[in-house]
């Protein structure tokens, strides 16, 4: 009866309990370690993203990269409505004296607020953002061919020069975006430019790395 007693009664020896302790470090090191392996894995995927180096495959590709006319008309019209409710406001804080009309090589009749404030607004939002206010709304950006920032050089020939160019053309530069394969207008061309959506802008770079480095 003693014996049955002593058989049932759970063993207390140190040397056993510090096994089944060691043992369960060694799992818990494991799955740490596995954790830790799968998260590196992971990272790695990411950070070496595979992406197409074929030209064929870039080119099929990009045509998702750049945004078309019409958003980029929206963004315009968001631009324009803005440009003109700074201009009023300029307009008040000088008691008028900004809104004097004036008559503009290829503008035409405008008032001096509003041309200031719209090749001010162009330039400045473009060099430092690399969007204004209506490209920020539509999630798209300007960037060189490389999808680099631009210099002050290039805001300058996109925003001042194409874009006088343009007016004095009627708008119809502007077409351009509908029937060119990066979508690019007059100033971009002028300026060495492409408008991109905002989403593909990283992996756009990606790819334009990849491929030089192929080359």
């Amino acid at each position: 009866m003693n014996n049955d007693l002593n058989n049932n009664t759970p063993s207390y020896d140190p040397f056993l309990n510090g096994g089944v302790v060691l043992n369960e470090i060694a799992q818990n090191e494991e799955l740490v370690k596995e954790y830790e392996d799968a998260k590196e894995t992971q990272e790695k995927l990411e950070k070496d993203f595979s992406l197409p180096t074929s030209l064929e495959d870039y080119l099929v590709l990009s045509k998702n990269f750049y945004a078309g006319f019409w958003i980029r008309f929206v963004a315009y019209v968001i631009d324009m409505i803005v440009i003109y409710a700074i201009s009023s406001l300029l307009n008040t804080f000088s008691f008028g004296l900004l809104n004097k009309q004036l008559d503009f090589p290829i503008l035409g009749e405008e008032s001096l607020s509003y041309v200031i404030v719209m090749f001010t607004y162009f330039i400045a939002m473009t060099y430092f953002f690399s969007q204004t206010l209506g490209k920020m709304i539509m999630k798209i950006k300007v960037e060189t061919n490389k999808g680099e920032k631009l210099s002050f050089v290039d805001v300058v020939y996109r925003e001042l020069v194409g874009r006088l160019l343009t007016i004095f053309l009627v708008y119809l530069p502007y077409l351009a975006v509908v029937f060119t394969n990066k979508k690019k207008g007059l100033h971009d061309f002028i300026a060495d430019t492409v408008v991109v959506k905002e989403d593909f802008s990283k992996l756009r770079r990606q790819m334009n790395e990849k491929l030089e480095s192929k080359n």
